[in-house]
């Protein structure tokens, strides 16, 4: 069967065996007996011309999504490929995503975690007929909103804007995201040859930020100016409840391995920017972490990264108190 004439929901799509996935769908699931559902009915009801995969990862849910995946992929085990663990591999220090990308078949791979959900049924038509008609990026990303699943709201919503947008979006590089971090899993589609071109085992604390950036370091970047999906925060959530002093932290380690690994300017800049936020937060909250030694390490290899004058002030303002610089950006802007 060749590619459909329009675009159908993929549970009502019949294709022959010899006809291999265009995009294989990653999902990381982990107790999300709460979520996963919608997560899988959004996969399904994606319409597209062509055939797609879906795979499906539980890292040993202690809750019953591992038996509600199992149901859909019974109905619907030509479309599924799923690993159940027995064992949770996160805590021994594996990457649960691995398992998800060593099986793709597709020439694209689209991520969705299974407490998250798509709301654009045409979202992966959309990105597949752009990377067809635009070989030299490499990932395509959208918007998206965050839910409060306590409160069941809508917090805020992602849609970003570019100076040189057209009428479906817009072109990015690692330029654009020193200022603005324009993209996020939940909406990327990324080629699986790009994707495969890098080592994450070289990182020991690999996040989205490695991906996006060995994704973006030598292509384009395209960003479609609609909302994707919905990227839900609450307690079970592995990154989205993460405050404070973690994610600080979490950054700054992000990118100095960035940069230790790359010496590029973007990693530089990166790094100087997450060394002096967790700076700043260290030096107005107390946690058992902090100290003078570590504050001071910490300035002093901010100090080390600097290149021009604009980077030489954030020296001085990183001694401000991040509620008073909100303050002062509101009255100057």
């Amino acid at each position: 069967m060749s590619d459909l004439q329009k675009p159908i929901a993929v549970r009502s799509q019949n294709w022959s065996d010899e006809t291999g996935p265009v995009v294989s769908i990653a999902c990381l699931a982990y107790n999300h007996e709460k979520f996963i559902r919608e997560a899988i009915e959004s996969f399904l009801n994606q319409k597209t011309t062509f055939k797609v995969e879906i795979l499906i990862h539980d890292d040993a849910s202690e809750d019953r999504t591992a038996e509600i995946i199992k149901e859909y992929a019974a109905e619907w085990g030509e479309l599924f490929s799923v690993v159940l663990q027995t064992e949770n591999q996160y805590s021994k220090g594996k990457n649960p995503g691995e398992f998800n990308l060593r099986r793709a078949k597709g020439k694209y791979i689209a991520f969705c975690e299974g407490d998250d959900y798509w709301t654009d049924p045409l979202k992966l038509q959309k990105q597949v007929e752009f990377m067809e008609n635009h070989r030299d990026y490499s990932v395509c990303v959208g918007g998206f909103s965050s839910y409060i699943d306590a409160e069941n709201r809508i917090d805020k919503t992602y849609l970003y804007s570019n100076e040189d947008e057209s009428e479906g979006g817009f072109t990015f590089t690692l330029e654009e995201m020193k200022h603005t971090w324009l993209t996020k899993l939940l909406t990327a589609l990324v080629r699986s040859d790009v994707l495969r071109s890098f080592d994450p085992s070289v990182y020991q604390h690999y996040r989205d930020i490695h991906l996006f950036y060995h994704l973006i370091k030598d292509y384009k970047a395209f960003y479609i100016k609609e909302i994707f999906g919905i990227y839900r925060v609450h307690p079970g959530g592995i990154n989205s409840m993460k405050q404070g002093v973690e994610n600080s932290r979490t950054a700054h380690n992000c990118y100095k391995e960035l940069y230790d690994q790359n010496r590029d300017d973007f990693t530089r800049h990166m790094c100087l920017k997450s060394a002096l936020e967790l700076f700043n937060y260290n030096l107005y909250h107390y946690h058992e972490d902090s100290s003078f030694s570590k504050n001071l390490h910490l300035y002093r290899e901010a100090v080390q990264l600097v290149r021009n004058l604009t980077e030489a002030k954030w020296l001085f303002t990183a001694f401000i108190k991040a509620s008073l610089k909100e303050k002062i950006k509101e009255v100057i802007g």
